[in-house]
């Protein structure tokens, strides 16, 4: 895929160009949003390994949109995953994308990881991945966890590996965590409503999501959730 985007071939031409990590990643942050072709693609490999955790991040994020799954890249996302907290994150993500099966032992260890966001992700890393083996020890950390932004990961996985029989209880776990204290995981718990609804939990979603409206001072949020229902009642 070739981008004839003016703006794209001036942000191809200035990335090279720059040492400062803020005008990089704001650079590498703006070309992650086309389509990955074969430039993009080795455009953010050449940045796996940068000094710059921010960097490394942007750049697994970038390759996480690549349509040609790279068992390379897969593999070097791994040996990334003692890395910084925001590359590890990114590097799950990158995985469960790719649906690289062959992480899930490495993904399954990061449940019990000191950040909560890496918690958070690798939950529902296993969770899109269908690892049904891991349904137990996710529910398990879910016991004894007390952050609600690795609680949202954790019962978002749950969701979508239990069985039919238990998916209304599960998706109640994750709907509570819409009304959290900690903005971070309401915002997390939203998306992940979004992303599992369907013809048969819609009505239960939307209507957490018009009580979630009627909640007092979170304006930013509000916005965000009014566009996001107004989004999905047009598709």
């Amino acid at each position: 895929m070739i981008h004839n985007d003016i703006n794209y071939h001036d942000l191809i031409g200035k990335v090279h160009s720059v040492s400062d990590v803020d005008e990089l990643s704001n650079i590498l942050e703006e070309l992650k949003e086309y389509p990955t072709n074969n430039q993009l693609e080795k455009l953010f490999k050449s940045y796996m390994d940068d000094e710059s955790p921010l960097i490394r991040c942007i750049a697994f994020e970038g390759l996480a949109k690549s349509e040609i799954k790279d068992i390379e890249i897969a593999q070097k996302a791994i040996e990334h995953l003692n890395d910084e907290d925001i590359v590890v994150m990114s590097c799950i993500e990158l995985l469960a994308e790719y649906e690289y099966l062959e992480a899930v032992p490495y993904i399954k260890n990061l449940l019990r990881h000191l950040d909560a966001g890496v918690r958070c992700t690798a939950a529902e890393a296993l969770g899109d991945m269908n690892c049904k083996a891991q349904l137990m020890d996710i529910v398990q950390t879910n016991k004894v966890e007390v952050n609600d932004l690795a609680k949202v990961g954790q019962r978002y996985g749950i969701y979508l590996l239990s069985n039919e029989s238990d998916e209304i209880f599960a998706l109640n776990r994750l709907i509570e965590l819409l009304y959290s204290s900690n903005m971070t995981a309401s915002y997390r718990a939203m998306n992940n409503l979004i992303a599992v609804l369907n013809e048969r939990n819609r009505p239960l979603i939307f209507m957490a999501f018009q009580e979630k409206l009627k909640e007092k001072n979170i304006t930013g949020f509000k916005t965000e959730l009014e566009d996001n229902l107004k989004a999905l009642k047009g598709s």
